[in-house]
């Protein structure tokens, strides 16, 4: 029954505000999908299921998903190339994607190093803006603020900066359950709240020290030139 309780708790997840999930989306279970077993699948992703076709309902049209686990590895290498490619590199062995809690990441598999690193290269990420269920957003009675994330979200975002913020004007979201993180090239470093959520500016040359702080390390830290906007990284 595990697999059956993982999809309601995921349903929970969304009728208790959390984003609606939809085809490419990436889920951080941030443990084992089967707590009762020792295994590397520690994520997933939302496809289309292969063996359903959209089905006509009153409403409209209604999609079949599927929920594809991953390894750590593998989500990274989502965020850092494409969850579509990563897939595809699953549906290679098993065109229905069917769970095997003991497989190996496909990061490990000699067959696809080489044409990983090339897709990689040719094609860069297909991340424009990084959903995680763990942004928090925290007022303190010392006016201070505190933005708090997961270490897993914290690995993904480091890089996201490098390849975005590349020229004024460009931004990366960070989107929550209930509001978002926006990072903006800009002039001058800086921070301030939106309709959004929190909006912070950085100068074009300090992209890479900021890119830095959010390397997956637990701890707390502030970056230059936003005053009182603390980063918490948790476990």
């Amino acid at each position: 029954m595990w697999a059956t309780d993982l999809l309601i708790n995921l349903a929970a997840y969304v009728e208790a505000g959390g984003h609606p999930f939809a085809e490419g989306h990436l889920v951080d279970l941030r443990g084992p999908i089967r707590l009762d077993r020792d295994t590397d699948v520690t994520a997933a992703v939302i496809v289309s299921d292969p063996g359903l076709e959209e089905a006509a309902i009153a409403e409209g049209t209604a999609m079949f998903l599927q929920v594809v686990g991953l390894t750590g590895a593998e989500l990274e290498l989502c965020r850092a190339w494409s969850a579509e490619g990563v897939v595809g590199l699953l549906r290679r062995d098993d065109p229905l994607t069917v769970l095997r809690l003991d497989r190996e990441p496909v990061v490990s598999d000699p067959r696809f190093t080489e044409e990983i690193e090339r897709a990689m290269a040719l094609e860069g990420s297909s991340l424009h803006e990084l959903h995680i269920a763990t942004l928090r957003l925290r007022r303190r009675l010392t006016r201070r603020t505190v933005v708090e994330m997961a270490s897993g979200a914290s690995t993904a975002l480091g890089p996201a900066l490098r390849r975005e913020l590349v020229g004024d004007g460009a931004t990366f979201r960070v989107v929550g359950d209930h509001w978002t993180l926006r990072f903006v090239a800009a002039a001058e470093a800086g921070w301030g709240f939106d309709e959004e959520g929190i909006v912070v500016t950085v100068p074009r040359s300090e992209v890479e020290e900021v890119a830095a702080r959010f390397d997956g390390r637990a701890g707390w830290f502030r970056l230059a030139g936003v005053g009182r906007l603390w980063f918490r990284v948790v476990d």
